[in-house]
């Protein structure tokens, strides 16, 4: 007699034998049992978990001579002709090669015929989602409403692929992969059922090889069987059948990576290489294992693995950080997608390893350019006027006749420099500080007036003018998606044209809504909208858009809190009947083009203007004598 394949000698014949499955056969034999059982099924999930094997079982169930029964007895004529594939009641079709619409136009033809020798007649569609789409409507109305003594079983790996119209029809049963332990069990009935001797560890390599279908372990299984000399099978027999490393030899490797030892970890790979192992598998294998580490370091393992006992791992997870893990993880994740585009595949794995070999330089380059983008970030705060309190500094009033000289100005203002470099208590002291000491003179707590008839006065006596709700409400309620459109094309251009501060901080903005002449920016904070509206600003910015065609007039930023509650009101009030909804009025804390600094027309001009630079607006109150 011809031999048969291991996956095949093996294949379960009863619900009983069926490995890992045992939510679906509950509710099968259930059906069975109440005399429920639907026309169509859909049985999904990877390769090799018994899709088409428990479709078969479910075959024999309802035809066994003593069925329907719930366990088919596997020793009557029907049953055993449906395990040798005799009986023409049970029909498996395979759709890879039978996928056109005449084929089942064929299937149709035969539907409505009674079954010859069994109680129903069991069409089994394998792989079903290749089926075409003139093949799948040919199947609908069959499928539907077929005759009483029809059940279809369609099974496919891609169940996403099947149209809706096919899924509404059918009870959907997803398969699951098998766990490492359920595979290890069959395994080992298997080896003692073939007289094979196997170590324990070359059946838990073959069972993760696996990944989770049992013909692939069974096929595995079959090879090395075929590929041993030995009397037992061994670790490395399985590897070398599989393709896989062992898990010794990687930690070898990040050993010598901790060490780093660059010669012995390339010399290493090479070997590794050597022995055939294909470049993608060995990155795979490498990260699989790095998984683990962290599962284990984190005491969060899943399934307990023979090399979590040995004690060359145990040393390797106490003597590598989880940021070094962390951090190798990293590397060979990149280095994986970017070599899916070369044919240089060695190279890139080499660069890997090197890389992994100078983790501690990149980890200190990393926190390098963590903290100068911190840097950065705090600097551009501190000359926006950004406010560690929610308070608003006090204001100060300056006597020009007790105005400093100009090198205790600079030597002042290079200590306000540092301390915006320390911590935020630093800052905020500083922003709350009204005790101004400029050598030895202390400028008196109690307001003081600056007296000169020269200072022009740029804002009311009212202050500064606010944005209003309604003045948000007539942009939005007039938005136009053509002219924000247009904005956006021109939008990136801004900065090209000008690079001042507010302005940056403009086009770094969110660009909510258009109408015909203004728009809406959101912003992170108040500070950074007030500053971004700025006269100066302002006019800039409606210059550089007027450039294109643009026709502005107006812009409002917002921070984006308030952005995000007028939003909430608008979208709560917006209807067909009211197209244009009164937002609530609430106070939104934003100056409208507040006005530049005041400037002095007289001989006393550049000494009182580098008080005015010195301070910053929020600061100083000007008033006439």
């Amino acid at each position: 007699m011809a031999y048969v394949a291991l996956y095949r000698a093996y294949r379960p014949q009863k619900f009983l034998d069926v490995v890992g499955q045992e939510h679906i056969i509950k509710t099968l034999q259930n059906a069975i049992k109440l005399n429920k059982v639907a026309h169509a099924y859909l049985f999904c999930g990877p390769r090799g978990t018994g899709k088409t094997t428990l479709a078969k079982i479910m075959a024999k169930a309802m035809n066994c001579e003593k069925g329907p029964t719930v366990e088919p007895c596997c020793e009557c004529d029907i049953c055993q002709g449906i395990t040798k594939g005799t009986i023409s009641d049970v029909v498996e079709i395979d759709a890879a090669s039978n996928n056109g619409a005449d084929d089942i136009r064929a299937l149709r033809s035969t539907v409505k015929f009674l079954p010859s020798q069994g109680k129903y007649k069991v069409y089994i569609i394998d792989e079903v989602h290749m089926l075409s789409d003139a093949a799948f409507n040919a199947l609908l109305k069959t499928l539907e409403e077929p005759p009483a003594h029809v059940i279809f079983i369609l099974a496919t790996t891609e169940p996403y692929k099947l149209p809706n119209t096919i899924l509404s029809r059918c009870q959907r049963f997803d398969f699951q992969s098998i766990s490492i332990d359920d595979i290890l069990k069959r395994l080992k009935i298997v080896a003692n059922e073939e007289n094979v001797k196997i170590t324990e560890e070359a059946l838990h390599q073959i069972a993760i090889s696996a990944e989770g279908g049992m013909r692939d372990a069974l096929s595995l299984f079959d090879q090395c069987i075929s590929f041993s000399q030995n009397p037992e099978i061994t670790l490395d027999d399985v590897l070398s059948v599989s393709g896989n490393i062992s898990y010794v030899k990687i930690i070898e490797l990040l050993n010598a990576c901790i060490s780093k030892d660059e010669t012995k970890a390339i010399s290493l790979l090479d070997n590794i290489i050597k022995e055939g192992k294909e470049v993608p598998r060995i990155i795979n294998d490498v990260i699989l294992f790095l998984r683990d580490l962290l599962l284990y370091k984190n005491n969060a393992v899943l399934e307990e693995k023979l090399m979590f006992k040995n004690p060359e791992f145990m040393d390797l997870a106490r003597n590598v950080e989880k940021s070094v893990v962390y951090h190798w993880l990293d590397i060979l994740n990149d280095v994986s997608n970017q070599m899916r585009f070369s044919t240089q595949k060695r190279a890139y794995i080499e660069l890997a390893v090197l890389k992994m070999n100078d983790n501690e330089q990149n980890d200190i380059a990393s926190f390098k350019s963590r903290l100068e983008s911190l840097e950065q970030t705090i600097q551009m705060m501190s000359q926006n006027g950004f406010q560690m309190k929610a308070n608003a500094p006090e204001k100060r009033v300056v006597n020009v006749a007790n105005i400093p000289s100009r090198e205790e100005m600079m030597a002042y203002r290079n200590q306000k420099q540092n301390v915006v470099n320390t911590t935020n208590d630093d800052v905020t002291n500083d922003q709350n500080d009204v005790n101004i000491v400029v050598s030895t003179t202390k400028i008196e707590e109690k307001p003081v007036v600056v007296t000169t008839n020269n200072v022009v006065n740029t804002t009311n006596n009212g202050g500064p003018e606010q944005v209003t709700i309604k003045d948000v409400e007539n942009i939005i309620n007039n938005a136009s998606k053509a002219k924000r459109d247009a904005l956006l094309k021109v939008w990136p251009l801004i900065s090209s044209k000008y690079d001042g501060v507010g302005i940056q901080i403009l086009v770094h903005g969110n660009l909510q809504a258009v109408s015909e002449d203004s728009f809406i920016v959101e912003l992170s904070d108040v500070s950074f909208c007030n500053r971004a509206m700025q006269y100066e600003n302002f006019v800039k910015i409606i210059e550089i858009l007027n450039e294109y065609g643009l026709n502005i007039k107006d812009y409002i930023c917002l921070p984006t809190s308030v952005w995000r509650r007028i939003i909430a009101d608008y979208k709560s009030k917006y209807s067909k009947d009211n197209p244009k909804p009164v937002l609530e009025d609430f106070p939104l804390g934003v100056v409208k083009r507040a006005a530049p600094k005041a400037k002095i027309q007289n001989s006393e001009s550049n000494l009182v203007n580098q008080v005015l630079e010195f301070f910053d607006d929020n600061e100083l109150k000007i008033v006439e004598e």
